[in-house]
Order: structure tokens, then sequence, then C-alpha cells
């Protein structure tokens, strides 16, 4: 099988141990709870949706729905960890204005000042490549230049989506929802859930890591 074929098979099956790891316990109602809820379930079905789009060849699509994945792991971060109780109710009435740049910034001051210096330098270097990645992300989302120069192959007009820049989508994809669920169990207490899903991390950047790296992924690939 293709890296595509192993990265996208492996990516169902880690989103289906997850919907049933969160199946196992009630949660609490408050709003801060409901809305963590909420984005969990919201990036489940957006990679469900990535997954699908891949699979039919419908690229163009699965590419613009990777910068809303990363966008709701950001939102239920700062939820989670940052937010006033009254920003939280201002986020549920959706009157708050999200500015990615701050929310991050104010993320890695709420989880990680109070802890060791090399988390947080590692955080840094996620978030450098965040940010990297953002405009490229936004402009597949918003059919920039981007996504526009996928739609020729020379003049004429045809889908140019390599395996490579595929790879890489669902790639992102699966590991902002390993991390948006890590955190999702921390916040609810479930400690069982939590060593769970890390260990699905660790086994899945294990078994593809070497693969990845080895992949050549083209100039303009989804975090280019």
């Amino acid at each position: 099988m293709s890296v595509l074929d192993d990265i996208s098979t492996r990516g169902a099956q880690i989103r289906e141990r997850l919907r049933q790891l969160i199946q196992r316990h009630e949660y609490p109602r408050d709003i801060r709870s409901l809305l963590l809820m909420a984005y969990v379930d919201i990036a489940l079905e957006h990679h469900e949706a990535i997954c699908l789009l891949t699979k039919s060849k419908l690229n163009g699509s699965a590419f613009a729905m990777v910068r809303p994945v990363f966008d709701t792991m950001f939102r239920a971060l700062w939820i989670n960890k940052v937010a006033t109780e009254q920003q939280i109710e201002q986020a549920r009435r959706d009157e708050l204005t999200f500015l990615m740049g701050k929310i991050r910034d104010d993320i890695k001051q709420g989880y990680f000042s109070d802890r060791p210096p090399e988390e947080a330098q590692l955080f840094d270097k996620i978030l450098q490549l965040l940010k990297e990645a953002w405009r490229a992300m936004g402009s597949y989302m918003h059919s920039g230049a981007l996504q526009i120069g996928r739609r020729f192959i020379g003049d004429e007009l045809k889908p140019n989506y390599s395996e490579g820049a595929i790879v890489e989508a669902v790639n992102l994809v699966t590991i902002a929802l390993l991390l948006l669920l890590h955190m999702f169990f921390v916040s609810m207490r479930c400690q069982k859930e939590d060593e769970e899903t890390q260990a699905l991390l660790r086994q899945y950047r294990a078994d593809f890591g070497e693969r990845l790296r080895a992949l050549n992924t083209d100039e303009n690939g989804i975090a280019r």
C-alpha cells in the first residue's frame, strides 16, 4: 500500500477509537465543557470529511478544510485554559473575535509559563511551523493563489494535487485531532483515555515519522 493509503487508514482508525473513548463518560454541562465537547465533535467531523474528500479525489475541498481543523483546536485550547468566564459566554454567543496570533501567544503563556523551559521551546517550534503554514492553509481555504494554482497542469484546467501534498494534509489534521483530544481528556480528568490518546500519538509518530520525512512533498504542499 502507498503512504497515502496507509496514513488514511490509520487516521480513520484513530478517529474511530477516539470516538469510542469519548463515549465512555458523561461530561459536565457547564458552558465551558459544552464548548469543548462541541469543538471536539466539530474536529472529528472535519477530519472524517477530509478523509472522504481525498478518497473521492475532491482534494481542493479537502485542502480547504485543513485550516478549520487547526482553528477549532486553537479555539478549544484557548477556551479551556485562557478565557475568562465573560469571554466564554461571549464565545457561546458568537460575540468574541478570535485573533489567531494573539490566541497562540495566550495559549503558550497559559499552558507553558510554569512548565520546564524545554517544553516551552518545543511548543515554540510547533507554533513556528504552524505560523509558516497558516497563510498557505488560508490560501487553500479562501481560494487563493495556491488553491488556484492547483487547478492547472500547465495551461490545462486539470487538478494538480500530488500524493505527497495530500499525505501532508491528512497527517496534519490527524496530529491536530490527537492533540485536541489529549487536551480534552486532561481537562475532563479522564486519565485512562488521555494515556491511550498519548499512546496513539506516540505510535503514529513511530510508524510514520520516517516515511513522512522520506516522502518528497512538492514545492507547494499544504503547509508551504
